[in-house]
């Protein structure tokens, strides 16, 4: 699904100000407010509320939050953001939390969220909330993929064991799937690598039978990328995904868990390999 950002004009006042002054005391905050996220924020875990200010001075943002019933947590964050008027949008990178997943994934749906923000106000900082747009395709679609995996996740486990170096310099593995709950048959469908480490499993159909326990599958990894910006700007080099489908439902995304003791062989290997 194609998450299409969109843009609300709104125009605030802060709660804390509009109770200690008459409205006509209480200077507008002239904000508009969009939710997006790129491919870079989805391996991040995070999203941006994208300001837009059409008043006649800078607004100076120094703490953001996103607030919604469907998300928990996140917190606020510190932020030192100057939003400028006219056309230039500020992006503010921040957490969502995780999915509270109140009923099956599929027919779930995200309650309404806001932004809060706190701006500076003369010598103090004055709290002020955007409310966003409801219902949202992008918050529904994070929601659902947390409850998703967290279905999958009461019925199997992925986990990465049994690396070993191979005569041509490459290493072999296993991805153990494990039975956490139910007796549906899981399905394997997909595995991938990250930015420096590529994972190809054995040929043939993974399936974890109904009942059973265990389930390993053969990898071969090997190294991606060895050039000096992916070795040293990697963000998250053990986040491996995988799919899983658990009976006849469609397969779901997932990661496969990498324990300390794998990281370690990984880490030497690339650096060996590369």
């Amino acid at each position: 699904m194609r998450r299409r950002p969109v843009l609300i004009g709104v125009v605030v006042l802060g709660a804390a100000a509009a109770c200690a002054a008459a409205p006509s005391d209480v200077p507008e905050v002239p904000l508009s407010a969009e939710l997006v996220q790129h491919r870079t924020d989805q391996v991040a875990r995070t999203v941006k509320i994208q300001l837009s200010n059409r008043g006649d001075a800078p607004v100076q943002v120094v703490r953001a939050e996103l607030r919604s019933p469907s998300f928990t947590g996140a917190g606020p964050i510190d932020t030192d953001t100057l939003v400028l008027t006219g056309d230039v949008r500020t992006d503010i990178r921040i957490g969502y939390g995780r999915g509270v997943c109140t009923g099956p994934a599929r027919t779930l749906t995200a309650e309404p969220a806001t932004a809060v923000l706190g701006v500076r106000n003369g010598d103090g900082v004055r709290e002020v909330a955007l409310p966003l747009p409801h219902p949202s395709e992008l918050l529904t679609s994070l929601l659902r993929a947390d409850c998703e995996q967290a279905e999958v996740a009461r019925v199997a486990t992925a986990t990465l064991t049994g690396l070993a170096e191979r005569p041509d310099g490459a290493l072999d593995a296993t991805v153990r799937l494990t039975r956490t709950g139910g007796t549906e048959p899981v399905r394997m469908t997909e595995i991938r690598g990250s930015v420096l480490y590529t994972l190809t499993a054995a040929p043939g159909t993974h399936t974890l039978a109904a009942g059973a326990a265990t389930l390993d599958v053969p990898l071969t990894i090997d190294a991606n990328r060895c050039d000096p910006h992916a070795l040293g700007e990697v963000k998250k080099p053990y986040e491996f995904p995988v799919w899983l489908a658990v009976g006849d439902a469609p397969a779901v995304y997932t990661l496969i868990e990498v324990p300390p003791a794998a990281q370690e062989i990984l880490f030497g290997f690339v650096h060996r390999r590369c």
